[in-house]
């Protein structure tokens, strides 16, 4: 475990209950003071709202950061981290701060705030407090500096996700950052009590710099406040998982899998595989990928973006007129990347934490369930052919979620097949075994894809051609509501299929 010395922290000088408390109780008067203090200087334009709610987050975050110094006791701190989450739900909901509020919609930065302290304190303290402390301590300055040089210094911005971002508030991220961790390094932690994970000087730069990029990336995607959330999470991943020490080359291929998620990310907005944003998820989820689990992992989602990408610009310059019912072009933003690699980028850093040759296994379950679905509907929709409702085999209009047809079904077992054999050299199983775990799960978790299309997945009509589609828009005009789970989109039924088949991977372990 990671075990840095404070020269600020004396762990001899322990402090009774009471004195834990009150000191608890100080800290969240200090936030409580100065969310009233920021309200009124903004509210009375007294200062930028902006630079008012910057000045609220700074006070919130370091009183966090050295609450987990300060106060000995992960009770207390779990009991006040709930009570801020509490009042800030509530604050929110009763519009009771205007500090909360960016231009007409909610922003919910306190709450992220606090539930990332909440789930830090729950997961590290107290054996890892001082990666608690350098996580809310970098979201206090380094954010609040992003957010500031971004209002005054910038005529520049750009918007990944909802929120506007400047090139100038994103440098300022950067340079703070470094500056953070540097400090840390150099002077707050104790020279000679630097983690086994650094041999030297250069170690230290490479790994400051190539985590601040990543970072840089992470809170230029984050809108709406979850960049409080996404920031300590994010830094404390990282840091904990070098921190185990489980691989003294894993610095190098952390720096060298940064930089191939970005050749990547950069190749893919040129040839339009990817949107902006998009291309930007790539690169966050492609480094922990590229990073942490070397070929053995990059090669299955590699295989998976390269040749659907590929297909997905076949398949529309051969039946344009089916893309139509999709919610999404083939072009793909953030959200379609994040359900199709998300499960993988969670289990290649669970992997570094606890390793376990299962991990691998419902990595490939995963990829090969999204890689089927995808297979599924590119090569099935090659050319106009009969399809039918996956739960009673009715025709059915080609295009519309919950179709399957036979070449579809073929392109399916294809996909999987394609997923197996890029993990089948890192794989001691017997390889027939192995291939038929691999593709009956791909195939299990696309068909679970199409029943969840042809029940619960949100359809929309068209009024002006009468059509059944995934789009908002249609023929130029707003569609209608039609059936299924308001939130349950295109993006979320992936997700849920590549889990599914994941889950049933498991289950053939276990049972």
């Amino acid at each position: 475990m990671l075990k840095l010395h404070f020269s600020i922290f004396d762990p001899t000088n322990q402090k009774n209950a009471i004195h834990k408390l009150i000191t608890a109780l100080i800290l969240f008067s200090i936030v409580g003071v100065s969310a009233v203090i920021s309200e009124l200087l903004g509210r009375d334009r007294i200062l930028d709202i902006e630079v008012a709610r910057k000045l609220f987050h700074f006070t919130a975050s370091i009183c966090a950061a050295f609450s987990v110094l300060l106060v000995e006791t992960q009770e207390i701190l779990l009991l006040f981290g709930a009570a801020s989450i509490l009042i800030s739900l509530l604050l929110i909901k009763f519009d009771f701060l205007k500090l909360l509020k960016r231009s007409k919609t909610k922003n919910w930065g306190l709450f992220f705030l606090h539930l990332s302290f909440t789930v830090l304190v729950l997961f590290l303290f107290p054996i890892n407090k001082e990666i608690i402390f350098l996580s809310m301590l970098l979201l206090g300055v380094a954010d609040a500096s992003a957010a500031l040089f971004g209002s005054f210094f910038s005529d520049s911005y750009f918007y990944l996700t909802s929120d506007k971002k400047s090139f100038i508030g994103s440098f300022a991220f950067f340079v703070t950052s470094i500056v953070i961790f540097i400090l840390f390094f150099a002077g707050v932690v104790n020279v000679d009590k630097i983690p086994d994970f650094f041999f030297s000087l250069a170690d230290i730069l490479l790994f400051a710099v190539v985590t601040t990029i990543l970072l840089t990336v992470v809170e230029a995607m984050s809108s709406r406040g979850f960049d409080n959330f996404t920031i300590p999470i994010f830094t404390s991943i990282i840091f904990y998982v070098f921190s185990l020490g489980n691989n003294f080359l894993l610095i190098n291929q952390f720096a060298l899998g940064v930089f191939l998620a970005a050749v990547v990310a950069l190749v893919s907005i040129k040839f339009k595989f990817l949107t902006a944003n998009g291309s930007a998820a790539t690169f966050i989820l492609a480094s922990f990928i590229f990073g942490l689990g070397g070929w053995k992992w990059s090669l299955p989602i590699m295989t998976f973006f390269i040749l659907s990408s590929l297909l997905s610009k076949i398949r529309k310059r051969e039946n344009e007129r089916v893309e139509t019912y999709f919610e999404k072009t083939g072009t793909r933003d953030y959200l379609q990347v994040l359900a199709n690699g998300g499960i993988g980028g969670i289990l290649v850093i669970y992997n570094q934490i606890n390793p376990n040759e299962l991990n691998y296994f419902i990595y490939l379950a995963a990829m090969a369930a999204v890689c089927a679905d995808t297979w599924a509907t590119e090569i099935g929709t090659l050319r106009k052919r009969p399809t039918y409702n996956v739960l009673n085999l009715k025709k059915i209009e080609q295009g519309v979620s919950g179709g399957i047809s036979v070449v579809g079904t073929l392109g399916a077992m294809l996909g999987s097949f394609v997923i197996a054999l890029s993990g089948i050299l890192w794989i001691e199983l017997y390889w027939v075994y192995y291939l038929l775990l691999i593709i009956g799960t791909g195939l299990i978790g696309s068909f679970f894809d199409s029943i969840l299309g042809a029940t619960f997945q949100l359809q929309s009509k068209c009024e002006v051609c009468d059509k059944i589609t995934e789009r908002d828009v249609h023929c130029g005009e707003t569609t209608n509501y039609y059936r299924g789970l308001k939130w349950l989109n295109n993006d979320a039924v992936n997700f849920l299929s590549g889990i599914a088949s994941a889950l049933f991977l498991i289950l053939i372990f276990y049972f």
